[in-house]
């Protein structure tokens, strides 16, 4: 006899414990079943090492639209709300720098600006300022000022910043979870699942040694590899996944919180940023932007590179200018001997003039793999999260989150709109007074 859950997870980062945590906690669910083919929670896109460590939006991205910038930012206020809960205690997830910013270098980047501060950032971070004097801009990160020409012009968007330990999230997510020994809550670490059946009471899940599982209703929040499992389920047949590696530098410690560089609006990646690490040890410059054979870093998959293989990779990095442009150039950063000086003279000295060629190494200790979503009808490259399906179907009891950067910034909004979509399958009860207490209005769904 098959032993039914009425929830199966597979995958363990920020968004999937998230989900878990809501579900057992906020609602009257029975069981829940948790797959990770890692030995932990949290160990990929959602490890710090691996990112930014940024709780986004913090108004530095300007490649967000406004409307973008208020969904993420709704998401990510519920990061500290929870962190400062009774659930986050005992947590170390989530710290304050002491001073976040975007920075343009010259008289075009500052005009840019200037008009994405009143367009964009204002509206959504109120006590967001504009900042063009460098004595004061010096008093709070002194190593962008120092050793600039004279007259060189300069300006800030100054801005709070948060750094988080997505991974402390996601295992503090698993834990508050397993609390529920009414119910039914298991975790099953070092499995991975190989193949999803749709059967007539939910899914079955195979997985590696043979072995399966079955659950009523099926969350899949798997990274790179999510796209490939809702395929598997006849989902996601207009997508191809666009994988893109992120690469870092680091120096000897100089910036005290997080300096941006900007972007323009509507291209899926951040643009080099100068971070302070968690420990304070290093400063970390990056990501570069790179196209990758690999769905997770220093894990080459060559059968899914070729499954996943569609003109509309090529076709997107050619005809998209932006996107052409920011890869050749990341391309370049990445060639072995002249990359480093490449980055060092273009990128690093922009945020800090005085740095040493010498202080800039690479750090293969850091960085990881980020799998966009590209639609091969409209050509359009997803920017950030989306599920599929898309559009909610009867009887298609599935979540399958797509959930790159900014996702596990997110992963409680995210998770909220899985279990608004999973409590209306299984008619399960949301507690909704519980949930306010704790994360103020509910997100809108």
């Amino acid at each position: 006899m098959r032993d039914v859950y009425d929830v199966a997870i597979v995958g363990m980062g920020a968004v999937g414990t998230a989900t878990g945590f809501l579900l057992t906690e906020f609602t009257n669910v029975q069981s829940v079943l948790f797959l990770e083919k890692e030995s932990s929670a949290g160990q990929i896109a959602s490890d710090r090492r691996t990112n930014s460590q940024t709780r986004h939006p913090f108004g530095g991205e300007l490649n967000y639209t406004p409307d973008v910038m208020k969904a993420i930012k709704r998401y990510s206020d519920m990061i500290p709300s929870y962190a400062n809960s009774k659930y986050g205690r005992g947590y170390d997830i989530l710290r304050h720098t002491k001073s976040g910013m975007v920075l343009a270098v010259g008289k075009s980047e500052k005009d840019y600006l200037r008009k994405k501060f009143h367009d964009t950032v204002k509206p959504v971070f109120p006590n967001a300022e504009l900042m063009e004097d460098k004595e004061e801009i010096a008093k709070l990160e002194p190593y962008i000022v120092r050793g600039r020409k004279p007259d060189e012009e300069i300006g800030i968007i100054k801005l709070q910043a948060d750094i988080v330990d997505f991974g402390e999230l996601a295992r503090s997510f698993e834990e508050n979870a397993l609390q529920h020994q009414d119910k039914k809550i298991h975790v099953k670490f070092n499995t991975k699942v190989k193949r999803i059946q749709e059967v007539s009471d939910g899914y079955d899940l195979r997985i590696r040694n043979g072995g399966s599982f079955s659950a009523r209703y099926l969350v899949v929040s798997a990274g790179s590899y999510t796209l490939s499992f809702a395929k598997q389920l006849g989902l996601g047949g207009d997508y191809v996944a666009f994988p893109v590696e992120g690469k870092f530098y680091t120096s000897p410690s100089v910036i005290n919180g997080k300096v941006y560089t900007f972007q323009e609006e509507g291209v899926p990646f951040a643009a080099t940023h100068a971070d302070r690490e968690w420990d304070g040890a290093v400063t970390r410059y990056g990501p570069t932007a790179t196209p990758t054979l690999m769905f997770e870093k220093n894990r080459p998959d060559i059968r899914e590179f070729i499954d996943n293989l569609d003109p509309v990779l090529l076709h997107t990095v050619v005809s998209k200018k932006a996107i052409r442009n920011i890869m050749i150039k990341n391309i370049a950063y990445s060639l072995p001997g002249g990359g480093r000086h490449l980055f060092w003279k273009y990128e690093a000295r922009k945020i800090v003039p005085s740095i040493p060629y010498s202080d800039l190494k690479p750090a293969p200790e850091f960085g990881g793999v980020r799998t966009l979503g590209i639609n091969k009808r409209t050509r359009e490259v997803k920017l950030g999260e989306f599920t599929l399906p898309e559009v909610p179907r009867d009887g298609v009891n599935i979540c399958a989150n797509m959930a790159p950067s900014p996702g596990a910034s997110g992963s409680l909004g995210i998770a909220y709109k899985n279990v608004a979509k999973i409590t209306k399958a299984l008619r399960l009860e949301f507690d909704d007074e519980k949930f306010t207490k704790v994360f103020g209005k509910l997100p809108v769904v």
